[in-house]
This record gives C-alpha cells, structure tokens and sequence, in this order.
C-alpha cells in the first residue's frame, strides 16, 4: 500500500523521467523507471540525479516553456500578424473556456509541481544523508530555478504588469506538490498572490539559485541546457528591470561574466551548443514533445506549418544594411510574405529563455532608466549589440535629446535583436505601451494602456472548481 500511495504522489516526476530517457543528448540515459517504488526515487545518488535530469525534461513542456509560452507573448506584440492557429491569442479576444489558454496554464503549473515533488524528495534525501550538503543546495537550485522561470512567464501572462506594493493580483504560488487526493481537495483552495508577492517569490527562488548553482557543468552542453549561477543571474537582471529596480538589474548584469556575443544573431538560434552567447535555452531533439503541432521552427518556419507571419512593422525596424533582415528572415516572393528564419530545424529547435544580448540590453536599459542625463555607458551597450549586425550604424550622445530618446532607441533594438524568442508583448506593457490600430488589418481596433487584457484570462475550469478562491482577471 505505501508503494501505491507514493505511487499516485510522485506520478508527475515519474512521467518526466520516462520522457528523459529519449534525451540523449541531454539528460541520463538510465533514468528512474516507472515500475520501480518511488520511495527508491530518492535512495541513493544515481536515481537523485536521473531525477533531476527529469526536471529540466519536464520545463520541455510542448503547452508551456517548450515554445508555446514564448509564442504566445511574441502573437499579442507588434512584430508578427495575428495567428488564427492560435485561436484569439493573438488578437486579445481569449475567453475563459479558451483551449489554448487553459492548456498552457496546465502546462506551467505541472512543471512546477514536478519541481515541488523533486524538492520534497531531496529533503528527504538530505535528511537521510544519502547526499551532502553541496549536493543538495545544487539540486534544490536546479528546482527552485526552474520555478522561479515558470513563475515568471505566468504572471506576466497571467497578471499585468509590476507596479511597486500594487494589490493587483498576480498569481497562485504553488510551493508544495499536490498528489491524486489533495489535487482535489487542497489545491482548490491556493488564492492568488499579489503582483508584489508573486514577484518575491520569483526573486527568492532566483536568488536561492545564483547562490548555489555552479559557474559552469560538467560541460558545455549541460551548462547551456542545465542552470548554472550565471544563468540565475541573467534572469534576474530581467526581473528585477521589469520591477524597474535598476541598481539591481546592472547589478545582476555585471555578474553575468562567462558569456560573450557570437559571431551573429542567429548562431546563437541556430546552433546553441555551440554559442558563447547562449546562457539558458530548453533542449530539444527531434523525439520530443513539441514534435510537428508545437515546436518553434514548425509554426514560424515558412516550409513548416508556417503559421506565424512578420509584420511589416518589425521588417521596417530593420534597415538594408542589418544583418539580421538577410539571416533571421525569410521572403516568400510568391506570398510577398515574411518568415522569421532564426528555428531552422523545425523539431528540435530549441527554446530560447536568455541569451547574452539581453542581458546587454538590460543593462543598458537600466543605466538609461536611472541617469539624469543621457548615459554613454548605455550607448555603448546598445552600440555592441547592433554593430554586431549592423556595422554602418554608430549610435553617439549626440543622437538623443534626452534620455527618454536613448530608451525609446534601446527598446526598437530590443525589438530588432530579441524578436521572436518570446519578448513582444512583455517589453511593450512593462513601458506602459499598448498596441497600436490597424494591427493585422486596417479595421483593428487600438488596445490602449492600460488594459484589462493584457493579462490573460484564468481558465474558467479552474475558477469553477476553486470555491470561490480563485478570483478571475477583470474584463473576463
């Protein structure tokens, strides 16, 4: 019977480490089998660390940080056409009952409780000191940083955007696992948290992580698939530029040091493994969840399933001389239409969440916030990032009247660089910028700032079965 009931409570994490033993370039190719006790999950080092190769397995999640997140903030910016694929997504017209809402709120909140399962079996372990000290703090960091990452992708789907000791609320904070008795009885109970306290959270888990996570893995392949303290950094130079604390943003930035620019934009799309200026992208190969229906490079690539489009606004961001229109887009002269080219492998593309360029532009952003004056230090920041792509093109002091000018510029080249890796629509709410008319068609109508809809909908299965808990987004 104890075998039964750990059984139905470590079913998730089981199931992520079935799916790791197709990973083999990444992930132990002698993982935790099903039929085993999952009491034994936790007995002894070899199955703890297949246990947490199935964590980053899990973060593949084909609804969720396998692509689709990423996606879904790109189709509600500026730089792609609207994506009837992915229902109204893209055109701000979701419902509660929507589909493809609902799938990708299940896909968040299952990674995260498979990282809550692992973390109460690796207290376990240290408690019966199958491990050490050094090895728990790691492997908690693997957890609490995977976390820490879905968290954030979900609130900023899921809640507007930051505003300091705001009541606005953000979302539920999972931090235990729920099994097949208190799904049902307990975990419709879990409230949402405030925008502040959700933010708390993804900086504590973080935090935690650049702690106790090593510089570099065993190699290169792991370090750039797996977390490392420079990893945890990276993200936080994010969050804490989304929160708009700016000592901290350049703070976290500058920790950043084992990373560099590649030789171009897409090198770093195109063949991660072997980028410097990769930090943390989720691993795919071809045998993987995302496969043909949710996959990058099929849904933006033009001989794929071709389902997102690039907008004119963003081919007008680029000038003849950039690099970037030539490499990372691709023209259809029959259509007249544009492709993004960064995924080129169409189903083992992996899924980008930080690359060495933002952390520049997050740093640059963030001297420019906080000067009085227009920030060279900034300047040059934005001119490393585009003289890679565009060398004809220096920017100097002289270019910006002020420094809202230099910020304006770094967003566009946030735009130029980052576009299509899951950036869009967050960049434009956290500065307070809305979506423009004629968006898609000349009819759109303009989504002025601030809106009701900038956050998605919680999913109307969910509200129901939460007895009142769970309190839907306005406007829905």
């Amino acid at each position: 019977m104890k075998t039964l009931r750990y059984y139905t409570y470590f079913i998730t994490l089981l199931s992520a480490l079935l799916l790791a033993s197709c990973d083999k370039e990444v992930l132990d190719e002698n993982p935790f089998h099903m039929g085993d006790s999952a009491d034994k999950m936790f007995d002894k080092p070899d199955n703890i660390a297949a246990a947490n190769k199935g964590l980053y397995d899990a973060l593949q999640n084909a609804e969720f940080l396998g692509g689709r997140a990423q996606i879904y903030v790109d189709i509600r910016g500026l730089d792609v056409n609207p994506a009837t694929f992915f229902g109204q997504m893209s055109v701000f017209s979701n419902s509660a009952s929507d589909g493809v809402t609902e799938t990708a709120w299940q896909g968040a909140y299952r990674t995260v409780n498979e990282a809550n399962t692992f973390l109460v079996g690796i207290e376990k372990a240290k408690s019966h000191n199958i491990i050490t000290e050094e090895e728990y703090k790691v492997y908690t960091s693997d957890a609490r940083f995977i976390r820490g990452v879905v968290f954030f992708y979900a609130l900023n789907l899921w809640g507007q955007m930051y505003v300091q000791d705001s009541e606005n609320l953000g979302i539920p904070l999972v931090l235990r696992p729920f099994d097949g008795i208190t799904a049902f009885t307990e975990a419709p109970l879990v409230k949402r948290a405030s925008i502040d306290e959700s933010y708390k959270q993804i900086l504590e888990d973080l935090l935690y992580a650049a702690s106790n996570l090593p510089p570099k893995r065993n190699d290169a392949y792991e370090g750039l698939a797996t977390a490392t303290s420079g990893a945890a950094n990276a993200l936080l130079s994010r969050v804490y530029l989304y929160m708009k604390n700016y000592d901290k943003a350049i703070e976290h930035a500058d920790k950043v040091t084992d990373h560099k620019l590649g030789e171009t934009t897409l090198s770093a799309l195109n063949s991660p493994s072997e980028s410097p200026e990769v930090i943390f992208f989720v691993a795919m190969n071809s045998d993987d969840n995302p496969n043909t229906n949710n996959a990058l490079g099929q849904h933006y690539g033009s001989t794929k399933r071709a389902d997102i489009t690039v907008s004119s606004n963003y081919i007008n961001l680029l000038s003849d001389t950039d690099a970037r229109k030539k490499e990372c887009l691709h023209y259809e002269k029959d259509s007249k239409t544009w492709y993004c080219n960064k995924y080129r492998k169409g189903s083992s593309d992996w899924a980008p969440v930080i690359r060495y360029a933002e952390v520049l532009l997050n740093k640059a952003e963030a001297l420019a916030q906080k000067e009085s004056d227009v920030s060279e230090e900034a300047i040059k920041l934005l001119n490393e990032v585009h003289q890679r792509s565009d060398a004809t093109k220096t920017y100097t002091k002289a270019n910006f009247a002020n420094k809202s000018e230099l910020i304006d510029e770094i967003l566009l080249e946030r735009r130029r660089e980052l576009a299509f890796e899951g950036h869009g629509s967050f960049d434009l709410f956290r500065n307070a910028k809305g979506i423009p008319p004629g968006r898609g068609a000349a009819t759109a109508a303009a989504i002025d700032y601030p809106s009701n809809y900038f956050a998605l909908p919680i999913p109307s299965h969910d509200i129901d079965k939460s007895k009142g808990n769970l309190i839907q987004n306005k406007g829905y």
